[in-house]
């Protein structure tokens, strides 16, 4: 049994850096991190008061994942698996998502996340909700909304000059001489 405040893990230098390597690796996740950075807290000497205080947790919590930590070392660390449906976009589904959507040949050239859903339905077995197809497309890293259309390209700079041009003499849009010779009137 420890005292009040006494650290539960004794580490050697080859520990030390073992958690500090474990710290570089970035597909971890923040709450994974964050056990990390206890036990790196406990490596190098802090009690688990101080190391409570720091991560804004209770003793009680650091002092659990910590004994996880020495019972099944990083691996203890992780969240178990949560209650619930399992998730039907599983990895094989990201990672078709992964594809850019306008490498696969279809009969249109915008997609909409209803005929995106309808795709990866016939690909991939799975439904996906357009909804949380555009979820999932966002955290891929795609963006999605309308295709902004402009008409710029067709036209001439001399022609779009001229017209500024007569605008401005005109006083600008809805123009202030038009006004001005509806009150003399």
């Amino acid at each position: 049994m420890t005292r009040r405040g006494e650290c539960v893990l004794r580490f050697t230098e080859d520990d030390r850096s073992t958690v500090e390597l474990a710290l570089t690796d970035m597909t971890h996740s923040a709450r994974v991190r964050e056990r990390l950075e206890m036990v790196k807290g406990a490596a190098l000497g802090w009690d688990v008061g101080v190391i409570a205080i720091w991560s804004g947790r209770t003793e009680v919590t650091v002092r659990r994942w910590l004994e996880a930590y020495a019972a099944g070392g990083r691996a203890a660390l992780t969240d178990a698996a949560r209650a619930g449906r399992p998730v039907k976009a599983d990895a094989m589904y990201l990672t078709a998502l992964a594809t850019n959507p306008r490498e696969v040949v279809q009969g249109f050239d915008v997609w909409t996340s209803a005929r995106l859903s309808a795709y990866w339905t016939e690909t991939t077995g799975t439904r996906i909700a357009p909804g949380w197809l555009r979820v999932l497309l966002h955290r891929q890293g795609f963006a999605n909304g309308r295709p902004k259309h402009s008409v710029a390209h067709l036209q001439d700079p001399a022609e779009v000059a001229a017209c500024e041009e007569r605008l401005r003499e005109a006083g600008g849009k809805g123009g202030r001489a038009s006004r001005s010779l509806r009150t003399a009137f």
